[in-house]
């Protein structure tokens, strides 16, 4: 994905864990986007809950966009 913008919905394979998550992107990194967990699979509720919600995310990670107005 080319064009990730801060504040919209995106499904990805986060760092450290297992299945799909669900977050709305609040950083930009060189590599990685910082998002904030909107749904998981229970079974890594326990871990994202560890983790404050918040996970890294690698560029070729972020899946699908999920909001109307993304273009990539």
């Amino acid at each position: 994905m080319n064009n990730i913008e801060i504040g919209l919905s995106y499904e990805c394979r986060a760092i450290g864990i297992e299945k799909e998550v669900v977050g709305v992107v609040e950083q930009l990194y060189n590599n990685t986007v910082l998002i904030n967990v909107v749904s998981c699979d229970p079974t890594d509720r326990a871990s994202v809950i560890e983790l404050q919600n918040r996970l890294l995310v690698k560029y070729e990670d972020v899946l699908a966009c999920l909001e109307t107005e993304c273009t990539a």
